[in-house]
């Protein structure tokens, strides 16, 4: 008999436990595709971060960039360039320049950034790959980066009217196509870029003249400290022979002007990934104990004929582990793909080449651990407590716990008793659905926030278009664009492009060399400007008596973090020097640094005068139009009396061309927080189903006593789905207390990424009605079917069920 036993045993364990995956297969394929699709978020997140981060380092820093900018007040000729050669910090030198033109495409003008070349064949800093067309460009021809054939609307063999500072409109061939990884989209900066060499930039009415040098320096890892004390050296060194210099840019060192938003998106879908996986390990807890429950009795008689505790542990054990290796299995194909899907789409919306789209081994190592550790590790809780179990409470168990008969009251409603007899898995599904509804509601408040703070960009600007000019203009180009039809306002104000100085020092700005990302300005608004109110942080708005005062918006005030209103700051406007007293801080939204003064103040450092003379270089209008065609028809009214009158326009932005860039810039974001929303919302739910499983398993017998005193299928439906929609309503509740710090949280994650600046905090009541809506409609699906099934049992049947 004993012998019997020992050899039985365990095959009649192993025949009991594939005869569960059989019986149990609805509830082994929820927690698979929980697992499953955990891990296939995971896996494409992290590989997806290795490749991509790896090849944006490997794009940009194959262009060599320059690791310092100086801009010179000549030319920079081939004994400059050997005189910085030649210093013992430096490791190469060259000479270029970048000239602010406008390209007509259709009846419009656009922004053209025109990157001049010394010579196309010895590009050793900030190179770029040709790759379609002509290398190099001949003279009247240029170059245009990839991304820029959508701004200017016309590709190799096309022509392009470009009119520079100096010249007169031209007509330019497009020469060939060019990659240049080291520049961000043309479509995120609303600007084309085109190359050409000095004989080309003579052709279109501007001297040739190149006024930067650009170097590397000969520490790789120099910090951006490091390579500022290169770079201030080799200015004093070149002072020192007469070469007067007259600002240093340098930006952030080994660094893609998008890397930190590529890192910090990537990240936090990382993080929402992780708790996905939390979340299904959660799943599977309740659903193994759904398949425990039925089970209990069977493991009573198990221990009867020899079974021991470490045995029938082992055997469910093994039972969960091996869920994890089919979800492993089926996740990391699905996971590269997803890799490969994610890596292509940022890799061209951040305007780089994938030259090795290998997902490291590592990726797939942390894929298989998640998968066969993490739901072992949650699952050996309820395992632990049913294979402990002594035969007698094997035996004896009805479904439900005395020691749960204590939360029954009769002051509570019959949903509320009825989910609070098993507190533990209570908790436990609250927890998944609270944690899946926090998330995706935060995802949603995020984008409310973000499509918040994009709309502040018409609620703080009251004009329709910003008119910048190569030269400060006199108030009668002012006063001739009031006088046309359509214009309901104008204002002149200056501008200057300007750094924070440091007495006895050359200018440093950081700043990359398209001087677009992370410049700084300072403008001169009349003080009672009626053309924009941005909000007040600190302090306050310029006075008609602030002589002295400055005002910076809160991107130029992250510059400086130690500065308080009253103190003092030193700036230089294109190398002359101001000091003024800080008055107030405003929030900006979707500019660079900038620092106000009066328009009186702005004149009165440049040399100028305010009126006949004029100070302003800058024009902001409002026109009357109530439609985009309407506004845009004013604007190009506009820009062609500024032509007729011989005006040298740099740039005329649209108010809506600044805010589709803003929305361009984040668009990876806002589709990542939703696509995480998605993975959340299904977790979350499956948790749900699988919890109403298990109520409705443990509450056979009880459905049947019942049917034996009158109640009806329906009567019993009824009460499943009220205790469904209770533990809907329970989670909704607590998420919705949980997504206020979290979304608070990545509000200032994402905020100060995009805007530096939190964004605006918005509890959306689209996301919290949406997830309340879905639970409702989830209690419904998953419960009906199981309750359908056990209220037409028969009672014969469900007595002998469990």
């Amino acid at each position: 008999m004993s012998l019997h036993k020992t050899h039985s045993i365990p095959s009649i364990r192993w025949l009991k436990l594939a005869r569960d995956l059989m019986a149990e297969k609805g509830r082994i394929l929820l927690m698979l595709t929980a697992i499953t699709v955990s891990i296939i978020a995971i896996g494409a997140v992290l590989g997806s971060y290795a490749v991509l981060t790896r090849e944006i380092a490997a794009n940009y820093l194959g262009t060599n960039p320059a690791s310092a900018t100086l801009e010179l007040e000549g030319d920079v000729d081939a004994r400059i360039v050997k005189l910085a050669r030649q210093h013992p910090q430096v490791r190469e030198a060259e000479a270029r320049d970048v000239i602010l033109a406008r390209a007509k495409v259709g009846e419009d003008w656009r922004s053209l950034l025109l990157f001049v070349i010394d010579d196309f064949a010895a590009m050793r800093i900030s190179t770029f790959a040709p790759i379609q067309g002509a290398w190099p460009p001949a003279t009247g021809e240029m170059l245009i980066e990839r991304t820029a054939t959508s701004m200017l609307e016309a590709t190799v063999g096309g022509h392009v009217l470009v009119k520079t500072a100096h010249g007169t409109a031209r007509e330019v061939t497009i020469a060939g196509l060019v990659h240049d990884p080291g520049l961000a989209p043309a479509s995120q900066e609303r600007t084309g870029y085109g190359y050409i060499s000095r004989a080309t930039l003579s052709t279109l009415g501007e001297r040739p003249l190149l006024h930067e040098l650009r170097i590397t320096v000969r520490d790789p890892q120099a910090s951006i400290q490091g390579v500022e004390s290169v770079a201030s050296n080799l200015a004093r060194s070149l002072t020192d022979q007469g070469i007067a210099v007259h600002e240093i840019r340098v930006p952030p060192p080994r660094q893609h002007p998008h890397q930190r938003q590529l890192v910090t998106i990537l990240f936090m879908m990382l993080a929402f990934s992780v708790m996905a996986l939390v979340l299904s390990g959660i799943l599977v807890s309740g659903s193994l104990a759904a398949m425990l429950v039925r089970q209990v009795r069977e493991i009573g008689i198990m221990k009867t004929i020899g079974a021991r505790t470490r045995q029938i542990f082992g055997m469910y054990a093994l039972m969960v582990a091996s869920i994890g290796i089919m979800a492993v299995v089926l996740a990391i194909p699905l996971g590269w793909l997803g890799t490969q899907i994610l890596t292509k789409a940022i890799a061209g919306l951040l305007n780089f080449n994938l030259t090795d789209a290998a997902v490291p081994t590592w990726v797939f190592a942390v894929q298989a651990f998640a998968g066969g550790v993490v739901p072992l590790l949650v699952a050996a809780i309820p395992i632990a407590r049913a294979s402990r179990m002594s035969v007698r409470q094997a035996l004896d168990h009805y479904g439900v716990s005395p020691d749960s008969l204590r939360w029954r009251t009769a002051k509570l409603p019959r949903p509320a008793r009825n989910a609070l007899r098993r507190p533990t898995r209570l908790a436990l599904t609250v927890a998944l659905l609270a944690a899946g509804g926090a998330m995706f509601m935060t995802a949603l408040n995020v984008s409310a926030g973000w499509d918040r703070n994009i709309a502040k960009v018409y609620e703080t600007r009251h004009y329709d278009v910003e008119v910048r000019f190569h030269e400060a203009q006199g108030s009668p180009v002012a006063e001739r664009i009031r006088a046309l039809p359509g214009v309901k306002s104008v204002e002149a104000w200056g501008y200057s492009p300007a750094a924070f100085a440091k007495p006895g020092q050359i200018n440093v700005v950081r700043t990359y060399p398209d001087r677009g990302h992370a410049s700084f300005s300072v403008m001169g608004p009349p003080a009672d400007t009626r053309l924009i109110g941005f909000p007040v942080l600190a302090g306050r708005w310029l006075q008609p008596t602030d002589t002295e005062g400055v005002v910076l918006n809160h991107a130029a005030a992250a510059q400086v973090p130690q500065i308080r209103i009253g103190d003092r700051i030193d700036l230089s406007l294109d190398g002359k020097p101001a000091s003024r007293r800080l008055v107030g801080i405003v929030e900006e939204i979707g500019s660079s640094a900038v620092a106000y003064v009066t328009d009186q103040a702005f004149a009165r450092i440049v040399g100028t005068q305010v009126g006949a003379q004029g100070s302003a270089r800058l024009l902001r209008i409002a026109t009357h139009a109530n439609s985009p065609q309407g506004r845009i028809d004013v604007i190009r009214t506009i820009e062609q009396r500024l032509s007729d009158d011989g005006v040298s326009v740099e740039t005329a932005v649209p108010l809506a061309e600044l805010r589709t860039a803003m929305a361009d810039h984040i668009v990876i974001l806002t589709r990542a927080l939703l696509t995480m929303a998605v993975v959340m919302a299904t977790v979350g739910t499956l948790g749900l189903a699988s919890t109403m499983g298990v109520s409705v398993v443990e509450r056979t017998r009880e459905f049947a006593v019942m049917k034996t005193v009158g109640a009806t299928p329906r009567r019993i439906i009824v009460l499943l789905i009220a205790e469904a929609l209770f533990i809907g309503a329970l989670s909704w509740i607590i998420a919705l207390i949980l997504a206020v710090p979290l979304t608070g949280l990545v509000d200032t994650l994402v905020g100060r990424l995009g805007f530096v600046a939190p964004l605006p905090f918005i509890m959306s009541p689209v996301a919290a009605l949406g997830w309340l809506a879905l639970l409702g409609g989830v209690s419904l699906v998953s419960t009906i079917l199981p309750a359908n099934r056990a209220a037409r049992m028969s009672v014969a049947r469900a007595l002998v069920a469990l």
